[in-house]
Order: structure tokens, then sequence, then C-alpha cells
């Protein structure tokens, strides 16, 4: 068990194996000075699984390296599937502990996968590349996640997802920890994280989402808050795509979004705000209860 860099007047959390119930990690591993390289890469957790062939991370001391790794693993394939364990919670938590020390001592975090593989089910989504780059500006926790090459199987509308998308946001990195917990766990209280989206953009072939916005995520439905800016180019061929995969009652939705959207050009652009269980779209209030 290791140590992360002291930091004055702060209790340094220590790095620690994930537990066996949260999920099974078996990987061949490379330290340096510099991080860790792993090769062969699996991650089990319940019915959900990750392969990689290789996974970097680089900018934390030695000592902490590995379990961070694992722990970015664990997140990723939560975030990808929609998996979420109670007994992953405390070492998210921790190790999100881990990250904010590293990032507040001056470090800075970069992650990358290779030839990813997840799977859930009949779900089956492949990725040429993902990466994760974290980095603070005084209190502030920066991160760029991006997927390259993205393929996706299993699901009723394939056509409509992206095959590329980065997102690049930001949070107080004191609620970092916070977040991983939230993302890969089930606590039954979260505490409140303040994320900025700065920007995300998702594209395949002449679609492309892009967007940004302000969201307060508490892990409770209507006490979660956000507010945005959504923009289309070519939503006209995202319809054709949808009525391609069979899916008319997307394709019915995303014409009539179109109608209560603004036109500039070849987009078509959409300011929404969702608060207290209601979702307001260019002023107009839609309560989805």
């Amino acid at each position: 068990m290791f140590l992360a860099v002291p930091l004055s007047g702060m209790e340094v959390a220590q790095a620690a194996s994930v537990p066996a119930g949260c999920a099974t990690i078996h990987h061949a591993a490379q330290t340096s000075a510099t991080g860790v390289t792993l090769d062969h890469v699996t991650v089990s957790a319940g019915g959900a699984s990750l392969q990689a062939s290789r996974q970097t991370l680089s900018g934390p001391d030695n000592g902490s390296a590995q379990d961070l790794a694992d722990a970015a693993s664990v997140v990723l394939l939560s975030a990808l599937v929609g998996r979420h364990e109670s007994a992953c919670s405390n070492w998210l938590e921790n190790e999100g502990r881990l990250a904010e020390q590293q990032l507040e001592a001056g470090r800075k975090l970069a992650i990358a996968w290779k030839n990813v593989n997840v799977r859930r089910n009949t779900l089956n989504i492949r990725s040429d590349t993902a990466q994760l780059a974290l980095a603070t500006t005084g209190t502030t926790a920066t991160a760029t996640l991006s997927l390259s090459g993205v393929t996706t199987a299993g699901v009723n509308a394939p056509s409509l997802l992206p095959s590329d998308a980065r997102a690049n946001f930001s949070l107080p990195v004191s609620e970092l920890a916070a977040l991983m917990a939230s993302t890969g766990g089930k606590a039954k209280q979260l505490p409140a994280v303040h994320v900025t989206i700065n920007s995300l953009t998702a594209q395949r072939d002449t679609v492309t989402l892009s967007g940004n916005g302000r969201a307060t995520l508490t892990g409770e439905h209507d006490s979660a808050s956000a507010s945005g800016h959504l923009e289309i180019q070519d939503i006209s061929g995202l319809v054709d795509r949808a009525r391609q995969d069979s899916q008319m009652k997307v394709a019915a939705a995303l014409i009539l979004a179109r109608v209560v959207s603004h036109r500039s050009g070849n987009a078509n652009t959409w300011d929404t705000t969702w608060e207290g269980g209601v979702l307001t779209v260019n002023g107009v209030p839609l309560p989805l209860h």
C-alpha cells in the first residue's frame, strides 16, 4: 500500500486494491519514473466487461499510478454502459482523493486506452482510442475526454451514435472524488457535484452535435439541475439515419425538435434548462412527470 504525495494540512489518502465486489482487473504492468503501462487489460464487473490492448497513465507519483489507472478503467466502463455498483463507491472515492492530491500538488494526469472493447449483455462498444487528461487551474480541475473510431452494436439505432466524441469540462478539484464515486458507485447520499461543460462535440459523417452548459449533479433525478446550449449540424441527415434504423418515433421527435429550434445556416440550436423535474426548451416548459 502506497502513500500519495504529502500535502500540508491535508489528510493523505492511501491507495488500495479494487474491492472484489466492485470489479476484477487483470493486466501486465510496467512501471516507470513517469507512470505506468498496462498491457492486455481486462476489467470484469457483474455482467459488464472492458478490454484494452494497452493502457497508459502518466503524471502521478509511482506509488499511486497503477491504482489510479485501475480506478479510471472502472469509471470508463461504468460511464459507457451505465453500470453502478455500491461496492465501488468507497474505493472510487478514495482513489478520487488520491487524484485530487496529485492535481493539487501540481501534477497533470494523462490516461489513454488503445483498442477498447466494452460489452454488457448485447451491447458492444469498440473504440480505437480513449483518452482522459486532468489538470488544475487554481482550485478548479479541468478535464478533456475523447473517444475516436467508435463503433456500436447491440442497440436499436447504431446509425444515430457518434464515431468520434470529445468533451472538455471543469469542476472544483475538491469534487473530483465525488464525481468518480457517483459515476461508478451507488452511494445512498451523494454530495452535489458542480460541472461546467466548456465544450462537447460528437460527430458521425456530416452530422455534428455540439454544446456547452452547466450542471449540478446530486444523484437524485428531481434535485439535479442543468442549463446549456445545444447545436446540431445537418439534423436532416440525423432524421434520415433514424428512419434507416426504423426508429420512426425518434425521427418524429427530431422533426418536432427542429420545429421549435432556432435556425442558423445548416445548424439548428436549442437553449435548454432542467430544474425541478421540468425541461424547458427555448423558453417552452415541458413537464416530464
